[in-house]
């Protein structure tokens, strides 16, 4: 089963409770309408003021259960909602543990980031699709009940005009689904052209990169404006035709009811088809956004599912998780990567107190081997060994204790600049916290809030340079012995950088820092290049 499905399945009494309290709405609204209409024609015919009073009742009745029923509606389904976004997010979670970072690329957090908001749409999937058309169908059938008792035809010309208003509401959705997807594809490449430059900012520094990316920037806003403008139209023209179907519904009701009235059908009654026609396409205009937002929202549903469906990069080992502590060894080791060896032939090894700075040119395998090195994937030859026990051999738990990995582009999670930072040491002090935040330079990310500042999410809040130094300071607090980083100094000044690299060197035992820069090789104790998927000196 999806996870989508466990959680519904899960949550299924709530989900039924929100569904009927919109339907209780729907009803009072239909009801309202209708003995409204009543009331007021009846009362222009100044009649006894006692012979109101079965329509005064009922127009207070079905108020009063509306009023009820909206709170009933709004609580129960946010709360059905928010619990099955919470089963959701934990599922998720669950399925990109063991991908991350290798299993999702070399953009593993805009993926995340993606996933996050994907999740989010679940919430959406209840309140703007589920419980529009749960109203829909309730207050359209109540519609046809009423109307049919007073004048059958009645009920024939508000099912025409209801299904009419349907069908362009599903056509609209169609209509708008090549905008929408346009709209979202514009979005996803321009995060991914942030994230691109932020990885190399260097390549839009001369004039003609910067005249490429800036090419690229405006060619990607002009179409997602444009697909943005095209489903607008659509959704402006959709609801422009649900108004006149609701005029002609009402006009249709109108002439049925005078034609069947012929003197013995009270004149007060001939108002409450007409008002209930117009209720219920009321009820039914709101499926239109709701069947455009369930494209997208299935749309986000089969991403999730997308997810859960990879492969993870490393066959877990069942076993209890040991310290290990001592040399980790590389030995010719061969790893694949999207179908083509990232590693052919690298041997290394990193005895404890050694500094090992990689260096060698884009797609050289420097990435995949810190991975390897950290057991994130697993060899397809070759073997890595921590202590001189087989990474083969050992729980990922086990090698991760001993040996720590910073991403090139750490996760920022959407809390709190302390939530950010336990996230790697949950029981770290206040005290600990900024240690860590001064030893690597972030102390502007304390004003105004301190550690109660609140950061974005992967894509929001910090620069490339400040999200580099908060996986840094994550490090120094999760206090492995062994510590692989995949350029920690990129985006950072001189300064900025020595401090960073101090910070790494003066509290790990062992470390082996991914770096291109020239003066990240003072801290090392040995350097070492990559070409090809080998280790050349």
């Amino acid at each position: 089963m999806t996870a989508l499905g466990e959680a519904l399945a899960a949550e299924r009494p709530a989900i039924g409770r929100a569904l009927w309290a919109g339907a209780l709405v729907s009803v009072s609204t239909v009801g309202l309408a209708s003995t409204s209409a009543w009331l007021i024609v009846r009362a222009s015919e100044r009649p006894a003021i006692l012979s109101l009073t079965v329509p005064m009742g009922l127009v207070q009745l079905f108020a009063l259960a509306k009023a009820a029923g909206r709170y009933l509606e709004r609580t129960a389904t946010h709360r059905a909602a928010l619990s099955v976004m919470g089963r959701v997010r934990a599922s998720v979670a669950r399925r990109l543990e063991p991908l991350v970072p290798a299993g999702l690329g070399p953009d593993s957090a805009s993926v995340v980031d993606l996933a996050v908001r994907d999740v989010d749409r679940v919430q959406d999937l209840l309140t703007a699709v589920a419980a529009p058309l749960a109203a829909g169908v309730a207050g359209s059938l109540v519609a046809a009940m009423v109307s049919g008792v007073v004048v059958p035809g009645a009920a024939l010309a508000l099912a025409v005009a209801v299904a009419a208003s349907l069908a362009f509401a599903l056509l609209g959705a169609r209509w708008a689904a090549p905008s929408e997807t346009s709209f979202d594809e514009a979005r996803a490449a321009l995060v991914a052209l942030v994230a691109e430059v932020a990885r190399d900012p260097e390549g839009v520094a001369t004039g003609e990169g910067l005249a490429l990316a800036t090419g690229r920037l405006d060619a990607l806003e002009t179409e997602r404006d444009r697909a943005r403008a095209r489903a607008s139209r659509v959704r402006g023209l959709v609801a422009g035709l649900v108004s006149a179907c609701s005029g002609l519904g009402a006009a249709m009701a109108l002439v049925v009811t005078a034609t069947a009235r012929h003197g013995h059908l009270a004149a007060a009654i001939v108002a409450v088809p007409v008002v209930t026609t117009l209720a219920a396409i009321e009820l039914v205009g709101g499926l239109g956004p709701a069947m455009t937002g369930w494209r997208s929202d299935r749309a986000a549903m089969q991403r999730l599912e997308a997810l859960g469906e990879r492969v993870a990069p490393v066959a877990e080992v069942d076993g209890p998780r040991r310290d290990l502590r001592g040399a980790v060894r590389a030995t010719h080791l061969r790893v694949a990567q999207n179908g083509r060896d990232a590693l052919t032939d690298a041997s290394l090894e990193l005895a404890p107190g050694e500094v090992v700075v990689i260096r060698g040119p884009s797609g050289a395998g420097k990435t995949t081997l810190a991975w390897a090195l950290a057991k994130l994937v697993d060899p397809t030859g070759g073997r890595v060994s921590l202590a001189e026990n087989d990474y083969a051999e050992l729980s990922s738990a086990t090698v991760r204790r001993a040996v720590g990995y910073v991403d090139d582009a750490p996760y920022v999670f959407a809390t709190t600049l302390a939530g950010n930072l336990r996230v790697v040491a949950p029981d770290a002090t206040d005290d600990e916290l900024l240690e860590a935040i001064e030893a690597v330079g972030l102390s502007a990310l304390l004003e105004p809030a301190g550690l109660a500042r609140e950061l974005g999410g992967a894509s929001l809040g910090l620069s490339g340079g400040e999200r580099t130094r908060l996986g840094v300071a994550r490090a120094l607090l999760a206090k492995w012995p062994i510590v692989v980083l995949d350029e920690p100094t990129e985006g950072l000044d001189a300064v900025a950088a020595s401090r960073v690299l101090t910070a790494i060197t003066s509290r790990a035992d062992g470390a082996v820092i991914i770096s291109h820069r020239e003066g990240d090789g003072v801290v090392a104790t040995r350097v070492v290049e990559l070409v090809a998927g080998r280790v050349v000196r």
